[in-house]
């Protein structure tokens, strides 16, 4: 990877630089994501957190379960990002705030349990799990 990966907000407060690649790209089915997304799922990519940065502003932070916190902006709401509570080894970032988010392609469904029926058909040929693979 020659370019680091850049990504931000709607409004454009809030940019982060990532310079290595992601380990892993899911679209997640679960309850919380759906609301959080306002949407069907949300498009994660995970990644090393030494290797995120802020370049600019500071998003917001919720705890959205005992597991994670959700990280947005606060004034355009954009979801950007996810940490664990017992992991700062890993950090999720949303693929749709990327610069480029077709530049990863996914490569699971996970937490299928939750998903949605207009969501059953799309990406049908990917794995799917009723919790996260191993990555």
């Amino acid at each position: 990877m020659s370019e680091p990966i850049t990504g931000g907000c709607l409004c454009g407060r809030i940019h982060y630089r990532i310079d290595k690649p992601p380990r892993l790209v899911c679209h997640c089915h679960c309850r919380l994501c759906q609301l959080a997304g306002g949407a069907l799922f949300i498009t994660w990519a995970t990644f090393d957190a030494p290797a995120f940065h802020l370049t600019a502003g500071n998003p917001a932070t919720h705890e959205s379960s005992a597991l994670g916190r959700r990280h947005f902006c606060a004034d355009c709401g954009t979801p950007l990002m996810m940490t664990m509570i017992d992991d700062d080894e890993r950090i999720d970032v949303t693929l749709a705030s990327l610069d480029e988010p077709d530049a990863f392609s996914v490569q699971h469904n996970i937490w299928v349990g939750s998903r949605r029926a207009a969501a059953k058909g799309f990406d049908a040929e990917l794995p799917s799990h009723y919790d996260e693979p191993e990555g």
